[in-house]
């Protein structure tokens, strides 16, 4: 969400870290990030802060024009929540990258409880991957079917720079958040994959670009 409210070239403030309770104040449905306050209302679901971005400044525009082009492109935003997401998840919390994970996470756990972060996170965070199913799959088979979704992506953008447009949309953002997540150092499966397919290495390059202007 900050790359888009970057790209839109409104003026934000940012917190990277929110701990658990404030976290369960402002987002009591899900207790999950991002949350955006727009004044006195709390979004807390990232399609709905896409669009809200998009309504409040309109220019330059996070879905095309045309109707067929922005569906494909919802449909790939949110395939990229609700899969793309859970790949990089079950890798974060695999048993190999799970100490790398808890390190980056601990800074979420109130300070007097951090000596029972681990089954703090585990439960609350840690468990999700298995509950939705990628999780419990065989991490050669997962990090296979994870090179066959970014093969997939690869073929997309043969014929557009962007995602099914020449310009970045609602689409571009989800799987730019994710794969920053996929970056963030716990998950060199995912790195590695992401890194040796040039096509995606040259996307997020534009993306870069287009976000910093």
């Amino acid at each position: 969400m900050k790359a888009a409210t970057a790209y839109k070239r409104l003026p934000f403030k940012h917190r990277e870290y929110v701990g658990i309770a404030e976290l369960r104040k402002l987002n009591p449905q899900t207790g999950k990030v991002p949350i955006a306050l727009f004044g006195t209302d709390v979004l807390f679901d990232s399609s709905l802060i896409l669009r809200r971005l998009d309504a409040q400044q309109p220019s330059p525009p996070l879905i095309a024009e045309d109707p067929a082009t922005a569906a494909r492109q919802y449909l790939l935003e949110d395939w990229s929540d609700e899969s793309l997401y859970w790949y990089v998840q079950a890798l974060r919390w695999s048993d190999k990258n799970e100490p790398r994970t808890l390190a980056e996470n601990r800074k979420f756990v109130p300070a007097p409880l951090r000596l029972f972060a681990k089954p703090i996170l585990r439960r609350l965070v840690g468990k999700q991957p298995q509950a939705q199913g990628l999780g419990r799959l065989p991490e050669e088979m997962l990090i296979a079917e994870l090179a066959l979704r970014l093969g997939n992506l690869v073929t997309l953008l043969a014929r557009d720079p962007f995602f099914h447009a020449d310009r970045p949309s609602v689409a571009d953002f989800a799987i730019y958040g994710v794969s920053t997540t996929g970056f963030s150092g716990a998950t060199p499966e995912f790195a590695e994959a992401f890194a040796s397919r040039p096509a995606l290495v040259e996307w997020r390059s534009r993306m870069d670009a287009a976000i910093s202007g």
